[in-house]
């Protein structure tokens, strides 16, 4: 089953350039994601109330390959592109004239709520009838190697940072990472895909530090743990 929706490229999701921002790029993919997860009963609130688990993201990866502009039309589809034991790849593209603009790739898993053990997909509503899409576009991910290096920022969790499952939303940490780099460094660097790798969760109250560990490779920690990974492709 794929969601398919199409819409105009909204101003509150554009960069000081009004083309679509690493952040703006997040929050579209989320959002069709999770409702396309709904619709199949999939998604976090079901999964909690009914299967006792919470769906978290593993890594996800966006390419930017084309570019889009404040009130360009787009389509965005989003799918389960593989279903294994116990991880599920999402696979989301934004087209624009014709042409994949944002591609993505996220990798997720389902914990159980009172242990945070991983659970086994078929215990948090896949079954049969759930059936992985042919991938449209191969997106690989990285991997993260990198050696932490230089304190650069401290961030305070807050409350509009939080999700329904009481963590930091995902997003949160991107935006975290944006704030790295000032509006002359964001107008004219020619961001061509994002990486994030999701290590541990945090919560409202807890004190993040970011790691510049290379040029545009980032690493957020808490109280000695690796929370994201993050590498930036220019």
């Amino acid at each position: 089953m794929k969601l398919i929706k199409k819409d105009r490229l909204q101003y509150g999701l554009c960069d000081v350039n009004a083309n679509i921002s690493m952040l703006g790029a997040f929050q579209l993919i989320e959002n069709a994601s999770t409702e396309m997860m709904g619709i199949l009963k999939l998604d976090g609130e079901t999964c909690l109330r009914e299967y006792g688990g919470m769906w978290v993201y593993v890594r996800n990866r966006i390419e930017f390959r084309e570019k889009m502009h404040w009130l360009d039309e787009y389509t965005i589809e989003s799918y389960i592109s593989s279903i294994g034991g116990a991880k599920l790849k999402i696979d989301t593209i934004i087209k624009t004239n014709g042409k994949i603009a944002v591609a993505s790739r996220a990798e997720l898993c389902a914990l159980d709520k009172e242990t945070g053990k991983i659970r086994r997909t078929a215990t948090v509503g896949i079954n049969e009838k759930i059936i992985a899409e042919p991938t449209e576009t191969d997106v690989v991910f990285e991997g993260f190697n990198y050696p932490l290096s230089k304190l650069i920022d401290t961030v305070v969790i807050r409350s509009s940072d939080i999700d329904f499952n009481k963590h930091t939303n995902n997003i949160a940490y991107v935006k975290y990472i944006c704030n790295q780099y000032n509006t002359p460094e964001r107008a004219k660097i020619p961001i061509t895909a994002i990486e994030i790798q999701y290590v541990n969760q945090t919560f409202e109250g807890d004190t993040l530090e970011i790691y510049r560990c290379q040029d545009n490779v980032f690493s957020i920690q808490s109280n000695g743990k690796t929370i994201v990974n993050c590498i930036i492709n220019i």
